[in-house]
């Protein structure tokens, strides 16, 4: 009896009990959830994805892809009553239903790059591993100053590079990249406002993304949105090859910044014209240039050398779930364990709700004020000056007093005019005036 008993529980370790988990949506189109198995937890338990809506009965949690949901979940009483959790899953800025929509009320937890989610998978990995974010920070620059003083002379390279693929951004990040450019000389590769091209080797094979952004002194990581814990890889490409990002994103970037002093920010910067000054003045000076990148050259420890927000959120140990891809999906196989078990704690007031955390069309109306800037300060002096004289001129008129005491006769109360005019402490010669 003993013996079937250890058999048992050998067999019970070399095959743990499995949890499905329904995805409801495809990923951007694509199936690539279909099968994906959760077994580097440190749980004893293991979960499995699946897009086969005929286990629905079988799966105690669902995720739902926000950019890819469609509205059509029938089932909202099986998670209005805790039979089911419904999970919404998005790494991008938030569809226009999860900011005003109804349909947010009905998601029981938030799998998002918002670090206030129920599970967090940022745009990088936890960790001190080669691929972490930790990693990459760290790793030496693709070329040294005097390679990139190089490429800016026999190459005709600008000092700033921009990789961007739409123009349809919500913040009209275009619209400053473009003020910027009367200013001083921006590369840009891809399929918004493109003026040059993408470089090839001379096997014919492109350039990667790193190998463009390696050559240039500074880059443009610009957000299409500027919403809470909204930034992606364009941060860690720039950190990893040794260029000086140019940031706009989140109000607060503390937890995804090597130091205080590895950035330039858009906000920074009253204009346009003022960060193009500054890039001039770094782009001229390699000793300044350097300092922002001293965190790449030092031999103190990272305790040391990096930002403490930034080693408090992923310098995680070994063996703990960080804030990245695995670390949420093991918090998700966590919840199906629970719910399936009923061991987790239902909560009917717990809902995701509607996403409050962005600032859209950040820069849509600032070409028009950059533009019409001294026209603008022109109009606006053009305007007090006409309305002082105007005013002068009718405190100098008869007519035009009498039509301001008739406007302030017919929007005073008749009570209160009454009661006024009977008090012998006042004046009536206006009101009388109009009798």
């Amino acid at each position: 009896m003993a013996e079937l008993i250890d058999v048992a529980l050998e067999q019970r370790q070399d095959h743990p009990k499995e949890y499905t988990i329904l995805w409801w949506t495809l990923w951007f189109g694509l199936t690539v959830e279909e099968g994906h198995v959760i077994n580097y937890c440190g749980l004893p338990y293991t979960c499995k994805f699946t897009l086969d809506r005929t286990k629905y009965d079988d799966s105690k949690v669902i995720v739902a892809h926000a950019p890819s949901f469609e509205f059509d979940f029938p089932y909202v009483d099986d998670v209005k009553s805790g039979k089911k959790a419904f999970i919404l899953q998005t790494a991008e800025s938030p569809q226009d239903f999860e900011i005003k929509s109804k349909w947010t009320g009905i998601f029981t937890h938030l799998w998002s790059h918002r670090f206030d989610a129920d599970y967090v998978q940022s745009y990088f990995k936890a960790g001190r591993q080669e691929g972490s974010f930790i990693y990459s920070i760290l790793t030496k620059p693709m070329y040294t100053i005097q390679e990139k003083n190089a490429f800016r002379k026999e190459l005709g390279l600008a000092p700033v590079a921009w990789i961007v693929s739409s123009c349809k951004a919500k913040n009209g990040r275009h619209i400053y990249v473009n003020q910027m450019l009367k200013y001083i000389k921006v590369d840009v590769y891809g399929h918004c406002m493109n003026n040059k091209a993408w470089p090839k080797h001379s096997d014919g094979k492109d350039f990667t993304d790193r190998e463009v952004v390696g050559r240039y002194k500074f880059y443009l990581s610009l957000e299409n949105s500027n919403c809470n814990d909204y930034v992606t890889e364009k941060l860690e490409r720039s950190y990893t090859v040794g260029t000086v990002p140019i940031l706009d994103g989140p109000k607060d970037y503390s937890r995804f910044l090597a130091t205080n002093h590895s950035y330039l920010r858009l906000d920074d910067f009253a204009t346009p014209e003022q960060l193009s000054l500054r890039i001039q003045q770094l782009d001229q000076d390699d000793t300044a240039y350097m300092r922002y990148l001293d965190y790449k050259e030092s031999n103190i420890p990272i305790e040391s050398l990096l930002s403490p927000k930034l080693l408090e959120t992923y310098d995680v140990p070994q063996g703990i779930w960080g804030p990245d891809r695995e670390g949420a999906r093991c918090g998700v196989c966590e919840l199906a364990h629970d719910m399936a078990e009923g061991s987790y704690q239902y909560n009917p007031n717990k809902v995701v709700g509607p996403d409050p955390t962005c600032a859209f069309k950040k820069w849509v109306f600032f070409s028009w004020v950059a533009e019409y800037y001294w026209l603008t300060i022109a109009l606006v002096i053009l305007g007090i000056f006409a309305g002082a004289t105007i005013l002068i001129a009718c405190c100098k008129s008869r007519r035009a007093r009498r039509c301001f005491q008739a406007l302030r006769y017919n929007l005073t109360p008749r009570s209160w005019r009454d009661k006024r005019m009977t008090d012998a402490s006042v004046r009536t010669d206006d009101y009388q005036l109009l009798e």
